[in-house]
Parts: structure tokens; C-alpha cells; sequence
């Protein structure tokens, strides 16, 4: 009852242009045979689509997914209520298909859900609370649909086939029913506070089977402090290409295991020249972890926030040395 009246319905539309052929009644037969007979006219054709999204603040802040809006020419909001309000995107964060949208002129009485600590830990097995507005094409209101299960799992890394081999780290699992059209809407726990956007389910049929992963609200809520602070989200950046070190690549640079990466080449000016690294150069530990696999890599570099120490060791013509990489904005950030 706290989240549900914040919970909203997103139509996300597209526009697109068909051309078709004018062609008088009883004419059709000859088209197939005389294509350029007859005069071309274009239309507008809208294709709607539908998702979730969840309400975070009264100037009309809303998390979704990005695979909601991501193609859409138009997006209209509307509330529990059956309130409906235009809404433009402020910000889209792929790698954990996290957007933040903005109601154009967000009403005065605009619910607020209510957003969990990020400090607070979850714990297999506590409730897990999934709300959205599945199959909300087919339902005749806005009214958003509960679905109840617990948390099956945490720090959850999960290869999504539907989105060319992404990987999601650190995800939420649940058995709490996510179905089309609930992706971006809450996970709550039994406080009433949002503690995940839900994103994907694993299924064979179209509909849930228990599988559900929802991205951790302190992803969302990082977000969302960076577009209020700077206007859009900072991603770090590194400056450097890599290689899994395999058998061969360990043998012919003389390394004692296949643990690492190798730095492929380094960009002139990034953090990873002015720390010192370069080619060839292999990176084993990044802050005392060990870097047995991308997922690890990734989850240390690719998802830590600008301005953060990186200590690492790596080898370079067989010798151990270490240094500190420390992240700054990726500058092809608005190229």
C-alpha cells in the first residue's frame, strides 16, 4: 500500500513512416505484376509498447529499465489514478538497464515511493515484493499487480542472452512472478521500500517460472544523485584494452599462472598511462582481489564511480610491480 500508488504504467512510443501504394479498389491484382503503377503516399504509423516504472521524487523523477524507453519517439505516463502525463528521459545507464525519466509537468500531488538504505543488507530468504503492470496492454486500468515471493539469491552475475551477451553483475534474484510488462517497476521489501527495479526473468515459455533478477536500488539511487549533481551519469573511465591471459599468452610471456589480464594497448593521457602502465603489461590483483575472471575485472573497474583508487600488481617482463590507477570521466561521454 506505501509503493503501490507511486508504481506507474509507461507507454513508450514509436514513430515511424510506411510507405504504401495507392491503388484504386479491384486494382490490387495488377500491383504484383506493375509495382511503380501506381502513386506512393507515407504514413505515420504508432507502435506502442509497455513497461513499469516506479516514482522517487515529487519533481517527477522515475526509474524504469532502458529496454523500456530505449526506442521510444514519446513516452506517456500514467499514474495509479489513470492520471496520464508526458515524460522525456534524463538519463539511460545500459549496463545495468537502469533509465531515469522525468515527468514534464509532474502534478502537485504526485505519490513518492519510498527507497530502501543502500547500506541496508538483504538476506536470502526475507520477502520480496514484485510490482508492476504485467500484460498492462491487455488490462482495461493503471491499477498495478502484486506479486509476492522472497529473495532467492544475491550478487547474482547473469549472461542475458537478449542483450548480446551483456552481463549483469551483482543482480537480485527472486521468485516473486515478473512478467511483460513489469520490467522496471519496484521490488519491495516488507517495509514498503523499494530495493530493486525489476529487469529480466530467464523463461522458456514468455511468463515467469520462478527466475526473476531486479538491479540493487543503490545502482539506481548513484544515478540519480549524478544527473541532480552534474546533469547526466559519469561513467569511469580507464583507458586501457585487455586480454584474458591463457595458457599460451601465459607460457610466452613467463608468467607463473593464467590468472589476469593483459593490458592490449593504453590510451595516451588516460589513467592507465598516467599510471605508469603499458602493453603487455599484466594485471593480477586489482585492491587485493584476485583476478581469476572478466566478470571480476569488470565488477571492480567498469562499475566503480569516478574518482576511485584502483591499487593494483601486475607483472611486467616477469617482474612484480604495483601502482594506482585512479578513474576519471570517460571523455566520449557526450560525443
Amino acid at each position: 500500500e506505501r509503493v503501490s500508488p507511486a508504481v506507474v504504467s509507461i507507454n513508450a512510443i514509436q514513430h515511424r513512416t510506411v510507405t504504401r501504394s495507392l491503388v484504386p479498389r479491384g486494382w490490387e491484382y495488377f500491383e504484383r505484376f506493375y509495382p511503380g503503377m501506381f502513386p506512393q503516399r507515407a504514413f505515420r504509423q504508432d507502435v506502442a509498447s509497455m513497461g513499469s516504472g516506479v516514482v522517487v521524487s515529487d519533481d517527477g523523477f522515475i526509474l524504469t529499465n532502458v529496454h523500456v524507453v530505449e526506442s521510444a519517439d514519446e513516452l506517456v505516463v500514467a499514474l495509479n489514478d489513470g492520471r496520464q502525463y508526458s515524460a522525456r528521459v534524463l538519463e539511460k545507464v545500459p549496463t545495468w538497464d537502469l533509465a531515469l525519466i522525468q515527468l514534464v509537468e509532474p502534478p502537485a500531488d504526485l505519490p513518492v515511493a519510498t527507497l530502501a538504505d543502500p547500506g541496508d543488507d538483504l538476506y536470502i530468504g526475507e520477502w520480496a515484493i514484485a510490482i508492476g503492470s504485467p500484460f498492462g496492454y491487455l488490462l482495461a486500468d493503471t491499477q498495478p499487480t502484486v506479486t509476492i515471493g522472497v529473495i532467492s539469491a544475491l550478487n547474482r552475475d547473469i549472461k542475458n542472452t537478449n542483450s548480446e551477451g551483456q552481463a549483469f553483475l551483482g543482480m537480485i534474484q527472486t521468485d516473486a512472478a515478473i512478467n511483460p510488462g513489469n520490467s522496471g517497476g519496484p521490488l519491495v521489501n516488507s517495509r514498503g521500500e523499494v530495493i530493486g527495479i525489476n529487469t529480466f526473468i530467464f523463461t522458456e515459455s514468455g511468463g515467469s517460472i520462478g527466475l526473476g533478477f531486479a538491479v540493487p536500488i543503490a545502482r539506481a539511487q548513484w544515478i540519480i544523485r549524478e544527473v541532480r549533481d552534474f546533469g547526466y551519469f559519469r561513467r569511469a573511465y580507464v583507458g586501457f584494452g585487455i586480454v584474458e591471459v591463457n595458457e599460451l599468452i601465459a607460457q610466452s610471456l613467463n608468467l607463473p599462472s593464467t590468472d589476469g589480464f593483459v593490458v592490449r594497448d593504453v590510451i595516451s593521457g588516460s589513467p592507465a598511462a598516467k599510471a605508469g602502465l603499458q602493453p603487455y603489461d599484466v594485471i593480477i590483483s586489482i585492491n587485493g582481489v584476485a583476478l581469476n575472471d572478466a566478470d571480476t575485472f569488470n565488477r571492480l573497474v567498469y562499475e566503480a564511480k569516478v574518482g576511485t583508487q584502483l591499487e593494483f600488481m601486475a607483472y611486467r617482463e616477469g617482474k612484480e610491480f604495483a601502482g594506482t590507477i585512479v578513474l576519471e570521466e570517460d571523455p566520449r561521454r557526450r560525443e
